[in-house]
């Protein structure tokens, strides 16, 4: 009996030193963590109709406006984001565009005065106004750098060429595990809108990649816009994770008495 309580008493004093010496390894600026990139999963692509469209859950982390102005829908303010004449990367802050082979396009006028485009709000429509493309179809990709590793993540982004008539649109396929494909004009018809798109993700590194690909050899990947929002807030989170860890640690002591 004496001998059962002392290993119950030990596996405890090992449980608990274990679970410090891990919490402390984690915390230190020192700790490795191997660089895996997280599958993001993909929700339904979405026909454009509105303000609404623009998700406000969580905390935003980063929203761009890809080749165009500043501005604000539903509240969420899209950072300008502009690149140099044929470039092919783009930084702003921790976010940077890669083009390979090829260079990067500043698209523009890519609204329409037709219906439905000329129902959405004058912001939104500025927002699906102008675009980053590529040379052909060349993979386009995206490097988010600074993710907080096991944060939960939202992205979004929008597809949209309302200028042009006919089935030859441009249909984006976004990739990171899984894929999810885009089409810039639901209707082929002049005054068209496209659509967009919310994948969430686990960070399981501090960077996380997304490569953009056209369906086929005519046609090129083309983002008008996107958003990074951090969900739950990390505060949220932070408690989760802290508590599951401890709760983790309780039931292995419950087993072992």
């Amino acid at each position: 009996m004496g001998n059962h309580k002392g290993n119950v008493r030990m596996n405890r004093q090992l449980l608990f030193v274990s679970a410090t010496l891990f919490f402390a390894a984690f915390a230190s600026p020192g700790f490795a963590v191997v660089s895996v990139n997280a599958p993001i999963t993909w929700g339904a692509p979405t026909t454009i109709s509105g303000d609404s469209d623009v998700s406000t859950d969580g905390t935003l982390v980063a929203a761009f406006n890809m080749n165009g102005p500043a501005v604000t829908v539903n509240g969420v303010t899209f950072a300008s984001f502009t690149y140099p004449f044929m470039a092919t990367t783009a930084t702003n802050g921790n976010f940077t565009f890669t083009e390979s082979p090829g260079h990067m396009l500043a698209e523009s006028n890519l609204g329409a005065a037709n219906p439905p485009f000329n129902g959405l709000s004058a912001n939104y429509q500025s927002l699906l106004s102008t675009a980053v493309s590529t040379d052909d179809n060349n993979t386009l990709t995206l490097n988010i750098n600074g993710l907080t590793i096991g944060q939960q993540y939202e992205f979004e982004f929008f597809v949209n060429g309302s200028n042009t008539a006919g089935t030859d649109n441009f249909r984006t396929i976004a990739s990171a595990t899984n894929s999810v494909t885009l089409d810039d004009n639901t209707t082929n018809a002049v005054g068209g809108v496209g659509q967009f798109v919310i994948g969430t993700f686990t960070a399981s590194s501090s960077s996380e990649f997304i490569t953009f690909n056209g369906t086929d050899t005519t046609q090129a990947p083309t983002i008008n816009a996107f958003e990074l929002r951090a969900v739950p807030e990390p505060a949220t989170m932070s408690i989760f994770i802290f508590g599951s860890a401890l709760l983790g640690v309780s039931q292995a002591l419950r087993r072992k008495s």
